[in-house]
């Protein structure tokens, strides 16, 4: 009796089960899932993110530590302008840089003088500078003045390699070559002119580093309103030969 009572029992829970009854499975869906079973999966994706970035966060400190104050130009510096403080920054570089001036080691570059023209911006490399002045044994700076249409249209930059012309009248012959020299410094351009109501021209002044036996030559065709001068190499070394 009881052992058919049994079976009965375990008949009618056998199609309960087949029918859903007691289950919370709509009909035709799917069973279920356990979410409490993808939260330490969550977790521990989340711990790993957090490990790597502090690690990548470590690395960057370390590779930080290992760049090195350098001196980068804050001005502009034209060849043969003596370097001063104000000229200069500081910077971080890859220590495995070459031919870099390190921040210790400023006193070593101060008042030194440019060989070559060198813009803002870039690390100093100390091959670049001399503490020699531009003017040397046999060397003089003078100064001209250019009227317009004697000088290219780009106008005159420091660290220019050009030939001075003194330019004749017309009975005089042909223009006539003075000499070479390098451009030291060109203050911005003027309007100029005769005083007597001769229309005002653009002018530009230079000073230039010339072989001394220029000097007369030279003065006399630019205080003589006769000189021109030609480009012929732009950024040159004025480093003393």
């Amino acid at each position: 009796m009881s052992t058919s009572t049994g079976r009965e029992t375990v008949d009618r829970q056998r199609q309960r089960a087949e029918r859903g009854v007691g289950t919370t499975r709509k009909p035709g869906g799917k069973l279920p899932t356990n979410s409490k079973r993808r939260r330490p999966a969550v977790a521990a994706l989340a711990a790993l993110l957090i490990v790597g970035g502090a690690l990548i966060a470590g690395l960057l400190a370390v590779r930080m530590d290992e760049r090195e104050a350098v001196v980068q130009l804050r001005n502009n510096i034209g060849a043969g302008q003596q370097i001063t403080r104000k000229d200069l920054a500081e910077t971080r570089v890859a220590g495995d840089s070459l031919r870099v001036v390190r921040v210790d080691q400023l006193s070593q570059i101060l008042d030194r003088y440019a060989k070559v023209n060198m813009l803002k911006g870039q690390l100093l490399d100390p091959l670049q500078v001399t503490p020699v002045a531009p003017i040397g044994e046999g060397k003089a700076e003078v100064g001209i003045v250019l009227i317009g249409g004697r000088i290219p249209a780009g106008g005159l930059q420091r660290g220019d390699l050009v030939e001075l012309i003194k330019i004749t009248n017309g009975t005089a012959g042909a223009p006539v070559s003075i000499g070479t020299g390098t451009v030291l410094e060109v203050p911005e351009q003027s309007a100029t002119g005769s005083g007597l109501g001769e229309k005002a021209t653009t002018a530009q002044s230079a000073t230039v580093l010339v072989d001394k036996t220029l000097i007369k030559a030279i003065t006399d065709a630019s205080g003589n309103n006769r000189i021109a001068a030609a480009v012929l190499k732009r950024g040159m070394s004025v480093e003393p030969k």
